[in-house]
């Protein structure tokens, strides 16, 4: 219970902080009028977003009651699922826009998996970095998310929303990890069944290939 009310809780936090983070990110295309960002651009302020979260979720952990190493692990493995499926919900958006314009996305909007993936390492690496020395995570900015994000969860409104939110993430998260474990125990995570699927096939092949009709020639 004490897990699933962890992935609830950081659910919301992160919630909040999109929203929060979205507010600064719209601003600042206001004051360059309008302009949408490039993708080297676009791809610096996710840095800064993803390691603002990595610091944020370390002060989650440090002021949580409850807390200890292992809750502390646990967050980091969630944080990392996390990162991993908005990797993965920005590739297949960018497939899907491929399918449908029917041509290859320009250089300047397609997004680099090498890097994507570099953001989410360098993140992770930050997070290991402040759970082993959490007195760095302590700074005016990652300070003044925080406190805001708990302001806006303490609210009744606003509080009530991002908790149906964390909710559905909780939700998502368990089923993302139930699939992982089931992938994992079934063997497809090791190619198990590939082997398995190839070698039926393979005995149909030879049966096929030493069957013949009654009505066929031997030589």
């Amino acid at each position: 219970m004490e897990f699933i009310s962890l992935i609830f809780r950081l659910g919301v936090i992160l919630a909040i902080f999109s929203f929060i983070w979205g507010i600064l990110k719209f601003g600042f295309v206001l004051l360059r009028g309008g302009v949408p960002m490039s993708y080297p651009l676009s791809l610096a302020f996710k840095t800064v977003q993803y390691l603002l979260i990595a610091d944020v979720a370390i002060i989650f952990c440090t002021n949580n009651p409850n807390g200890n190493l292992s809750t502390s692990i646990t967050t980091g493995l969630i944080l990392l699922m996390y990162f991993i499926g908005k990797v993965q919900n920005m590739q297949f958006k960018a497939m899907m826009s491929i399918q449908i314009q029917g041509r290859a996305l320009t250089e300047g909007v397609k997004p680099k998996m090498a890097l994507e993936f570099g953001i989410v390492a360098l993140a992770m690496a930050v997070f290991g970095f402040l759970l082993w020395k959490p007195e760095f995570a302590e700074n005016a900015i990652s300070s003044w998310f925080y406190k805001n994000i708990i302001d806006i969860e303490d609210t009744p409104i606003f509080g009530f929303i991002f908790k149906v939110v964390g909710f559905f993430f909780t939700i998502g998260m368990l089923l993302r990890m139930f699939n992982a474990l089931s992938m994992i125990f079934s063997g497809r995570a090791f190619g198990r069944n590939r082997d398995n699927d190839d070698r039926p096939q393979n005995g149909n092949n030879n049966r096929q290939d030493n069957h013949f009709d009654d009505y066929e020639e031997v030589e």
